[in-house]
């Protein structure tokens, strides 16, 4: 497994197995980022849970998982940098606001890095922040296990509603919820990026 120029400072002196849960984990304690690995492995059970209960592979929904958050190794004000390096095409209100970006540049080092070439996993990987409209059911099943598995301070109770229709069998309901969640709010925020916005429309018009 080899790393670009561009990733190289953030994986150099890590001897990388070629077990995607071995790598992440490995990547992220070099990193002596705890936060992210525990998030990162709640993330993953709760992918495998909801994928077995709307018949994903649970495989591609761990590997996406195990996946999602590997950018956050790199520093938000060096994300710009890495994105124009790495010819990653970005959105404007990514511009305005760099974390957002981490979705993309989770999906590259996936690729480069982690030597990742399914696309389904890829592209849940590209949109677990934002979702976008046409979104797969891994995408769903992604975006779900990030949003319930979050360990915010303060009470949240999105998070509890979207268990509930996932409870219910309710897959896009439980991913309307945490869209609506953000548009409600959508005058506090600095962006609404369009992915969600055109994902949050599409949904809506097929209730």
């Amino acid at each position: 497994m080899s790393g670009t120029n561009a990733y190289q400072r953030f994986i150099g002196g890590i001897e990388f197995s070629g077990d995607v849960r071995e790598d992440v984990q490995a990547l992220f304690e070099a990193h002596h980022d705890q936060e992210t690995l525990d998030h990162t492995l709640h993330v993953a059970n709760e992918a495998v849970r909801i994928a077995r209960r709307f018949g994903v592979d649970e495989t591609l929904a761990s590997e996406a998982a195990l996946l999602h958050d590997v950018s956050n190794v790199v520093p938000i004000q060096w994300m710009l940098s890495v994105v124009e390096t790495r010819s990653i095409d970005i959105l404007e209100e990514e511009i305005r606001f760099p974390r957002i970006i981490h979705q993309k540049l989770s999906k590259d080092m996936a690729k480069e890095i982690f030597g990742c070439t399914n696309l389904s996993i890829l592209n849940a990987i590209e949109c677990h922040t934002t979702l976008k409209a046409g979104a797969s059911q891994l995408d769903k099943v992604l975006f779900a296990a990030d949003k319930v598995s979050w360990n915010l301070p303060g009470a949240h109770p999105y998070q509890q509603t979207m268990r509930n229709k996932l409870e219910a069998f309710d897959l896009d309901g439980a991913v309307l919820v945490y869209l609506n969640h953000v548009w409600e709010q959508r005058d506090k925020l600095k962006v609404v990026h369009s992915w969600l916005m055109e994902a949050r429309q599409e949904l809506l018009s097929a209730l």
